[in-house]
């Protein structure tokens, strides 16, 4: 057991308290940060042609992180676009085709603009070269301003193999892109996943291990203290090691229990 909690004073009301499960919103007073990941991914998001990558297990901040990248991404005054791949139905993931014609849809609706597919579409050119095609020549053109595109549950994409060995190599192109094309230093790619990466892809096409990875961490006992007092919890520095050594550290489950 940990041992008896002591409150103090100025303890949250209970419509305060974010409970566990869903990402700490921007405001909140319970958002712990765990440098140098936000200094890291912040200053790397302002670079031209970026990548970051952000992998942790379930449950451990990457959306939480994913919402401040997202915002700083508005304090530069940049576009962004949130692509969340458990939303896709299983039939997206039929043909390589199918899945990029989705995405540029989602991408140019979350902009606003009309699609215009068809106008960049070639089947003769395939698949890979009409969506790179639709990215410069339309969307990147239109906007004119830095596009931060974030791909979150990035995993599912491992469950489809063919779609995966043709989708991630078209992700480390347009990334090195950017060091010929001036237009494509305005794109910004965000890549979030739990698990590791067990798709096989060519080290030169892997989009996994180039720019910046930001690896999560366990809380240490110094972020569980400082998480408790959020919570209006005065816990003995004893306490504080038995329950960062009870739940290693895990974010969700320091916070379950707080």
């Amino acid at each position: 057991m940990i041992g008896s909690l002591h409150p103090q004073n100025d303890i949250p009301a209970v419509e305060d308290i974010d409970l566990p499960g869903s990402p700490i919103s921007l405001n909140s007073r319970f958002y712990i940060e765990r440098p140098p990941s936000e200094t890291l991914a912040y200053a790397e998001l302002g670079k031209p042609g970026s990548l970051i990558r952000i992998r942790a297990p379930r449950k451990m901040g990457k959306s939480s992180l994913m919402l401040r990248l997202i915002n700083q991404a508005a304090t530069f005054g940049y576009h962004t676009v949130t692509i969340d791949f458990q939303q896709a139905d299983s039939a997206i993931f039929e043909s390589i085709d199918k899945f990029l014609r989705w995405l540029c849809l989602n991408v140019a609706r979350q902009l606003k603009l009309a699609p215009k597919l068809n106008d960049y579409w070639d089947e003769d050119m395939g698949s890979k070269v009409s969506c790179t095609i639709y990215f410069e020549g339309y969307l990147l053109e239109q906007i004119r301003t830095p596009l931060v595109l974030v791909f979150n549950e990035v995993n599912r994409l491992f469950e489809y193999p063919d779609i995966a060995q043709d989708f991630f190599p078209l992700l480390r192109f347009w990334h090195e892109e950017a060091r010929r094309e001036n237009l494509w230093q305005s794109l910004r790619l965000v890549l979030v996943h739990s698990t590791e990466v067990y798709v096989s892809l060519s080290i030169n096409q892997s989009p996994f291990n180039v720019g910046l990875t930001i690896k999560l961490p366990e809380f240490i006992s110094e972020e569980v203290q400082d998480l408790a007092q959020r919570h209006g919890l005065k816990l003995s520095e004893n306490q504080i090691q038995k329950l960062t050594k009870m739940v290693g550290g895990h974010p969700y489950l320091v916070h379950l229990a707080l």
